[in-house]
């Protein structure tokens, strides 16, 4: 790309529909380090390349170890190829790994702490709704970067899909995450049960395969939720969806509303499908995998040995 200037992001709103449009025409400059256009230049999120991203704002580091240098586990900093003004990239993992199920339990437990003070830290911004929490795993999924890492958007509304959740469940009168719960075990819908949180397939899933985590309790809060027990399902979430459908490329999301009463969630998407006319279009779905199917496969490579091939 040239290197001449581009405009800032800005936030846009489509005459159609209301929705927001994030305009960032800088991220076509990201290099490409995953798939098949992957340029040969070293990894910058790799230990030992700290000066290849923005200054660090925060991290999980071993004692003694400098700011913008090597010894950490997990490391927060701004994106370089920003969406909007508060978007944040978080590197997880001392070595170069793609997929997160070869992350061992201690580097999830250090990583969502690291997740909870940013998100602290984005949300106490003037201006700041919430902040998005996304995982782009797999070029098919549209990560440009191999090693595993994560992104936080600072955003001044909620999303529109967050938005109508939070409608739905006013309407409602009652917790449609607590109801899905309820019955996922009885209903073979259950992948793992841990101590605060679980996870399981909804029911119906919107999309193939896809796969939920919550935490028992409806009122908990994410940024104080126990951080053992997530790490542990966490985990098992990810070995589960690497050994079930051979380490495909995911997308996975973090659906909270601050300050409400809303039963926070994160929702994972193996790249296993196709969104077609219908779902681009229309915002509906067509899923031809009962929930059952997914979970029976779920459990099968959660049963695996936590091997295989490193990507």
């Amino acid at each position: 790309m040239s290197d001449e200037p581009v405009d800032p992001p800005r936030c846009l709103t489509d005459p159609t529909t209301g929705r927001p449009i994030l305009m960032a025409p800088q991220r076509q400059r990201r290099p490409m380090h995953t798939g098949a256009a992957a340029v040969s230049q070293p990894c910058p999120f790799c230990q030992g390349n700290e000066s290849h991203t923005p200054a660090e704002v925060d991290a999980e580091r071993d004692p003694g170890s400098a700011r913008d240098g090597s010894g950490w586990v997990a490391r927060a900093f701004a994106n370089k190829y920003p969406a909007n003004p508060h978007h944040e990239v978080f590197a997880e993992g001392r070595e170069h790994l793609e997929q997160p199920a070869d992350l061992d339990l201690d580097t999830w437990r250090r990583c969502l702490q690291l997740w909870q003070r940013r998100l602290r830290a984005l949300e106490a911004l003037p201006g700041i709704a919430c902040t998005y929490l996304f995982k782009n795993v797999g070029a098919l999924a549209g990560a440009s970067i191999a090693h595993n890492h994560s992104q936080a958007l600072g955003l001044a509304e909620l999303p529109p899909r967050l938005q109508l959740e939070l409608a739905r469940r006013r309407a409602l009168g009652h917790c449609p995450w607590c109801a899905t719960l309820a019955t996922a075990e009885a209903g073979r819908r259950l992948v793992f049960a841990g101590p605060a949180h679980v996870v399981l397939v909804p029911e119906p899933p919107k999309l193939p395969n896809e796969t939920w985590l919550l935490p028992r309790r409806c009122d908990d809060d994410f940024l104080t939720t126990d951080v053992e027990s997530l790490a542990q399902s966490m985990h098992a979430m990810f070995r589960a969806i690497a050994g079930g459908f051979r380490r495909p490329a995911f997308n996975m999301w973090l659906h909270r509303v601050p300050g409400e009463v809303f039963h926070w969630h994160f929702e994972l998407q193996p790249r296993t499908g196709q969104m077609a006319g219908l779902e681009l279009g229309g915002d509906m779905y067509i899923n031809s995998i009962p929930a059952t199917v997914t979970a029976d496969k779920l459990r099968a490579g959660l049963a695996q040995r936590a091997t295989g091939t490193r990507e």
